[in-house]
């Protein structure tokens, strides 16, 4: 009887080991299937999608966006890279330098909600807005997520 329990505990024990390993596996491949970048063009071409079906977008509206999609995700991929950059040399930023770039981002914004207005309709523009603020929260809610696991 003593062996019975013996082997038991044993075969928990590699049983547990086994799961754990097999779960570490998966989400590190996880990781890996997350990880895969859009390029330019298929970002830009999912974001144009997007508004096509949210704002029901007319052919001629969506040629004239485009082109405005493009620089904007140009834009924010120099950015991001700039922030990756200075994260790997372990740079940090002074608080006149995040501000500074705070407002570039606003600038950016700014300018490219200025050109979509030549382009949308008022009903359009404002589904638009409706549907950045919702993105918008959507982003906050799923940093502070992050910040919660993180700790």
């Amino acid at each position: 009887m003593y062996i019975n329990i013996k082997k038991i505990r044993i075969m928990k024990t590699i049983m547990l080991a086994l799961v754990l390993a097999f779960s570490t596996i998966t989400m590190a491949q996880n990781k890996e299937m997350k990880k895969e970048k859009l390029s330019t063009e298929e970002k830009v071409a999912k974001q144009l999608e997007k508004m096509s079906t949210d704002l029901n977008l007319t052919e001629e509206q969506k040629q004239k966006i485009k082109p405005i999609l493009e620089d904007q995700v140009k834009k924010r991929e120099e950015k991001r890279e700039d922030i990756k950059e200075a994260r790997e040399k372990q740079e940090k930023k002074n608080r006149e330098e995040r501000q500074k770039m705070k407002k570039e981002m606003e600038e950016n914004q700014a300018n490219y909600k200025k050109d979509l207005s030549k382009i949308l309709t008022p009903e359009q523009m404002e589904q638009w807005e409706k549907n950045k603020d919702e993105r918008k929260e959507m982003v906050k809610d799923h940093m502070k997520e992050r910040k919660r696991n993180k700790n």
